[in-house]
């Protein structure tokens, strides 16, 4: 799954990094923040909804 966010650098991803590790587990994600959309990617296991709202906790989804 991918989905667009606004996660724009190396202290954004530090902001999220946490709460997407616990909730996907750590290496299972990647972000990046050199396409205009800063896609994330991860499993398709996991519900797109639950990651969006980590995403808006840190003001990081579109």
């Amino acid at each position: 799954m991918t989905i667009d966010t606004k996660i724009n650098c190396g202290g954004c991803i530090a902001k999220v990094q946490g709460d997407l590790n616990e909730l996907l587990g750590e290496g299972n994600w990647t972000v990046d923040t050199a396409l205009p959309n800063k896609p994330l990617t991860f499993s398709d296991d996991i519900d797109v909804e639950v990651v969006m709202d980590v995403l808006d906790e840190f003001n990081m989804n579109v």
